[in-house]
């Protein structure tokens, strides 16, 4: 359930700060970080970091296979419009 929840934070943007996913699914860190390894050892996720100034800034963002996974659980949860 809770990677659903993440999936679908991120489904309206690019990337989003990882600190903004974890309060999004309001999960300890420990248990924020397991999650974030498995959608990553899934290949649903990417991690991006990057240099702000003298701090490393990380970004999370659903992959190609992230997003058709989603709609996946998306149309055999709900009945969704034909979008493609």
């Amino acid at each position: 359930m809770q990677s659903l929840l993440a999936m679908l934070a991120l489904a309206g943007t690019k990337r989003m700060d990882v600190e903004s996913l974890r309060g999004r699914t309001r999960l300890t860190p420990r248990s924020f970080e397991s999650l974030l390894e498995w959608l990553q050892r899934e290949y649903l996720v990417d991690v991006f970091s990057s240099l702000e100034g003298d701090k490393v800034e990380e970004k999370v963002g659903l992959t190609e296979k992230g997003e058709e996974v989603l709609l996946s659980l998306l149309e055999n949860t709900c009945e969704l419009p034909d979008l493609r």
